[in-house]
C-alpha cells in the first residue's frame, strides 16, 4: 500500500466517502470515479469522537506519498515513498530572457538532526550571479522556487539577498494543473512530476493571476443551536431532507457528516449533534440555482439514520451571498489550519471555479471540506520574489537561503531504504536565465555518509565540490546519518 492510499484511509475518519476508502485500500489503487445514484457518506457511531476531516489537516505532515530519487544501484532509478522535491533555479518574472548567469549551490549538513516533521534538514545556499549583457540598465523581478503547500512556512521558505543585502520579498503560490481529479490531493512524486509542472511556464503564469471573482449568487441554509438528549450511547444525529431539480440546482455542504442521494432529486444530509459541553460548529447547505420549497428535519440515534430519536432539534435560517464571499468565509472559519488566509482564499476560489467549469464532470458527493482540504495540502511551487537592478555590463548576485527537507521512506514501511535520505537538484528547469556554469558543494559532512550521487562528489577522497556538466539537467544524492555516541 503506498502512502497516498494510507493517507486517504486516514482521512476517511473525517468523512471521505466509503467508495473512495474502498478504492484507496484496493491493491490496484484508486479507480476512475463513477457517479453513484445512491451513496451514504454517514460515519459509523464510533467516529463521533472524531472532530471531522478539516481539524485533522493541521496534523498531517510532509508532502505525502511519492516516488523519489533513491535506488540501491544508482541515483534516480528507484523510489522514495515521500518525495520532498528538488532544489530549483532562480528565474525572472518581467525581465529579459536569456541573461547569462552562473550558479553555486551548497548543502550544509551542520546540525544534522532537524526540526521539521521529525526529520533532519539541511541549509541550502543557492547563489546566482546574473550579468546584464545589454547596453542599458535593467530593473526587474526575480523569483526563486521551492516545492511545498499552504502549510509551508518559516525557514522552509527562502530568504533572498542581493549582493549580500537582505531584500524585501513577496510570495507567489502556484496551482497544480487541472488533470488531477478534484477528489484527489495531488502530490509531486518524482523529478518527472516537477518537470511536467514547470516546463511550459503555465504554473508560474497562473500564480501571478488574480483568483476568480465567483460572483454567482448562492442561497445558504444555516443550521445552528443543535441539541440532542443524552442517550449514553451512539451518536445522536440530525438529518434534513428535501428535493431538488438536479438540472437546475447544485448543492454543496459544510459541516455535514453524511448524505444520501435518492431518486428524482431526493437528498438527505446529516450531521452528529455535539454534546452539550461542546461548541457547535457552522453547518451550511449551499444552493446554487433553485432553492427547495420545503424540507423536513429528523433526529436519529446515530449516523446510519435508521432509528428515530425524539428531542433532536436545530434552528435553521437562510441568507444569500456570492459564492466567492462564501468561499472566503469558509477559509476564515478554518483559520486554525489556513495560517495563510489570503493564499487559502485564492486557492479555494480557483477550485470552486474549476468545479463549476463546463468541462468538469459533476460530482455532488464532493463537499466543501474536500475542496478546502485539497487546497491546503496540494503540493505546489512557491516562488519568493524580489526586485533587483543591474547596471549595463555589470553583475549582481542573488542568494537564496532556506532549510530543505529530504526525501525518505517512512519508518513503519520496513523497506531497505529506511534511514536513507535523498536530495536532488534541477539545474535549469523553469528558469529564463542562461546558466553558463553550475557548481555544487557539500559542507559539514562529518555526521553523514554519502551513499550515492551523480554530482561527482567523492566523500572518501575529500571531493565535496563539483562543477556540473552543461548537459546535466538533474542530479541526485543519497545520504545516511552517522549515529552519534
Amino acid at each position: 500500500m503506498n502512502m497516498e492510499r494510507e493517507e486517504m484511509l486516514f482521512l476517511a475518519i473525517g468523512g471521505v466517502p466509503d467508495a473512495m476508502v474502498a478504492e484507496a485500500a484496493s491493491p490496484e489503487g484508486p479507480r476512475e470515479k463513477k457517479p453513484l445514484r445512491h451513496r451514504w457518506m454517514a460515519l459509523v457511531a464510533c467516529l463521533a469522537l472524531v472532530a471531522g476531516l478539516f481539524p485533522l489537516l493541521s496534523r498531517i505532515g510532509g508532502n505525502g506519498s511519492g516516488a523519489g530519487i533513491s535506488s540501491d544501484t544508482a541515483p534516480g532509478e528507484a523510489v522514495f515513498l515521500s518525495y520532498a522535491g528538488p532544489v530549483l533555479s532562480l528565474t525572472t518574472l518581467d525581465g529579459p530572457q536569456g541573461l547569462p548567469a552562473t550558479r553555486e549551490v551548497t548543502w550544509d549538513f551542520a546540525g544534522g538532526q532537524g526540526e521539521q516533521n521529525g526529520l533532519f534538514t539541511v541549509t541550502v545556499t543557492d547563489a546566482t550571479a546574473i550579468t546584464n549583457d545589454r547596453d542599458q540598465d535593467l530593473t526587474f523581478t526575480v523569483a526563486y522556487p521551492v516545492t511545498g503547500d499552504l502549510r509551508t512556512q518559516g525557514a522552509l521558505l527562502p530568504s533572498l539577498e542581493v549582493d549580500g543585502t537582505p531584500s524585501e520579498t513577496g510570495l507567489l503560490w502556484g496551482d497544480r494543473s487541472n488533470e488531477e481529479p478534484l477528489w484527489r490531493t495531488p502530490r509531486l512524486e518524482s523529478w518527472e512530476d516537477v518537470r511536467l509542472l514547470l516546463e511550459d511556464g503555465s504554473c508560474l503564469t497562473s500564480a501571478q493571476q488574480q483568483p476568480p471573482a465567483l460572483e454567482q449568487t448562492v442561497t445558504v441554509w444555516e443550521l445552528t443551536e443543535s441539541t440532542a438528549p443524552e442517550t449514553g450511547q451512539g451518536a445522536p444525529t440530525m438529518a434534513i431532507r428535501f428535493q431538488i431539480d438536479e438540472e437546475k440546482t447544485r448543492v454543496f455542504t459544510w459541516g455535514f457528516n453524511g448524505g444520501e442521494f435518492g431518486e428524482d432529486g431526493q437528498r438527505r444530509y446529516s450531521y452528529f449533534v455535539p454534546q452539550q459541553q461542546e461548541r457547535d460548529s457552522s453547518r451550511f447547505l449551499i444552493f446554487l440555482g433553485e432553492v427547495p420549497k420545503t424540507y423536513t428535519m429528523e433526529g436519529y440515534e446515530n449516523g446510519a439514520c435508521k432509528e428515530p430519536l425524539e428531542g433532536v432539534t436545530a434552528q435553521i435560517s437562510a441568507f444569500t451571498t456570492s459564492l466567492g464571499e462564501l468561499a472566503d468565509r469558509l477559509v476564515e472559519e478554518s483559520r486554525d489550519s489556513f495560517h495563510r488566509l489570503e493564499e487559502g482564499k485564492a486557492a479555494v476560489r480557483r477550485l470552486f471555479a474549476r468545479l463549476l467549469s463546463p468541462g468538469e464532470e459533476r460530482d455532488d458527493s464532493l463537499t466543501t471540506e474536500d475542496l478546502l482540504s485539497r487546497a491546503l495540502t496540494c503540493t505546489r511551487v512557491i516562488w519568493t520574489t524580489a526586485e533587483i537592478s543591474i547596471p549595463a555590463g555589470e553583475t549582481v548576485t542573488v542568494t537564496a537561503r532556506f532549510q530543505k527537507e529530504p526525501s525518505y521512506d517512512f519508518a513503519c514501511t520496513g523497506t531497505e531504504k529506511q534511514g536513507l535520505y535523498g536530495f536532488d537538484l534541477g539545474t535549469r528547469l523553469g528558469s529564463s536565465l542562461a546558466f553558463q556554469k553550475t557548481t555544487a558543494r557539500l559542507k559539514n559532512t562529518q555526521q553523514i555518509l554519502l551513499v550515492r550521487n551523480d554530482f561527482g562528489f567523492d566523500q572518501q577522497a575529500g571531493v565535496l565540490e563539483a562543477e556540473l556538466s552543461p548537459g546535466q539537467e538533474h542530479c541526485a544524492m543519497e545520504v545516511r546519518l552517522i549515529p552519534t555516541e
